[in-house]
């Protein structure tokens, strides 16, 4: 099977399994209802909530900057804000795609190399699951219980089935492949040495050690700690705020917004479009394990999330043009 082919292949797969947790998570929901949520809710958070999704943005354009200047190379800030936003419109429509996007986008205006840039990318992606981990943890100090009914309703085969023991039987049957398929790496490591696979997984680590590197010889280590913790302040706060534009999950305090944000940070790691179906899905177990029912927790997820993709439309358009513009002058001054 070509690239081509295999590209295909997994655009097919990652649609496939957005259409299936999207019917889990509309497969009971009345749209009369949906409706007259939408109708009722109050956007001002919403409008906070859109607002605070772009400034993590452009503190991410910012960072993204200081982890190229121990590379030798400083981009245009605008430039580099402009691509990360052109990245996650990228993403709405191709899973994964916006890495390439961005590093693509920035190459044309700045002439940075895009295997540089994509290091820095791939760095970005090893901070950006420490702190989901971290937030994990601390949610599991905050919400323990909370945190692991929402994993055990996740494992469950069917919401709301009487069978208890579900769940874990697929624990158990996901921990016995990974124990077969680890013994099974281990006999035949050799000959896993020579598959592309274990190249994909060299190239992937060489990057991390390249981005630790330029974190090591940051010059300027506050402001890209201070970025770091502001990006996923407004993650938590662009998903906490919105809980008030409802009446069924304005009730919700601090601790029980940051497990919600977990499930829709889980929802957005699936490889499906923009988070289609994971998103709406993962939302709703979390909301519904804090006892909001079904039908409002998915009214709260599209809402939040329509909004989001509101944004990522409008502002990933507008990051187009100004790339474009970017360029045409580029062109135009090395004419002259």
């Amino acid at each position: 099977m070509n690239d081509k082919l295999k590209q295909i292949a997994k655009y097919i797969l990652f649609m496939a399994v957005g259409a299936g947790l999207f019917y889990l998570a509309f497969r009971n929901t009345e749209f009369e209802k949906l409706a007259n949520d939408f109708r009722k809710a109050d956007y001002t958070y919403v409008i906070l909530s859109i607002i605070m999704g772009y400034l993590a943005f452009i503190s991410r354009g910012m960072r993204w900057v200081l982890l190229l200047e121990p590379l030798g190379k400083k981009p245009n800030t605008w430039n580099a804000i402009h691509s990360v936003t052109v990245g996650y419109f990228a993403n709405m429509l191709v899973p994964r795609a916006g890495e390439l996007a961005r590093c693509t986008a920035l190459y044309q205006t700045d002439d940075i190399p895009v295997n540089r840039l994509f290091g820095t990318v791939i760095l970005e992606r090893v901070i950006d699951f420490l702190m989901l981990l971290f937030l994990v943890l601390l949610t599991l100090i905050l919400e323990f219980d909370l945190l692991m009914e929402l994993i055990d309703t996740a494992f469950s085969a069917t919401q709301g089935t009487e069978d208890s023991n579900t769940g874990l039987y697929i624990k158990i049957a996901i921990g016995g492949v990974i124990v077969i398929g680890g013994v099974a790496l281990y006999l035949l490591r050799e000959k896993f040495m020579l598959h592309p696979v274990y190249q994909k997984v060299r190239d992937f680590w060489d990057g991390i050690k390249e981005g630790l590197k330029s974190i090591s010889q940051l010059k300027s280590k506050t402001p890209f700690i201070l970025h770091t913790i502001f990006i996923w302040l407004m993650y938590y706060l662009m998903v906490y705020i919105c809980v008030f534009s409802l009446d069924a999950t304005k009730d919700l305090n601090p601790s029980s917004g940051l497990l919600v944000m977990i499930a829709a940070g889980f929802g957005m790691v699936v490889p499906t479009p923009g988070g289609i179906g994971a998103y709406h899905y993962l939302v709703m177990l979390g909301l519904g394990v804090l006892g909001v029912a079904s039908d409002d927790g998915v009214s709260f997820a599209t809402l939040v999330h329509t909004g989001q993709l509101v944004m990522t439309v409008i502002t990933g358009t507008i990051a187009a043009g100004f790339l474009w513009r970017a360029r045409r002058r580029k062109k135009m001054a090395a004419s002259n």
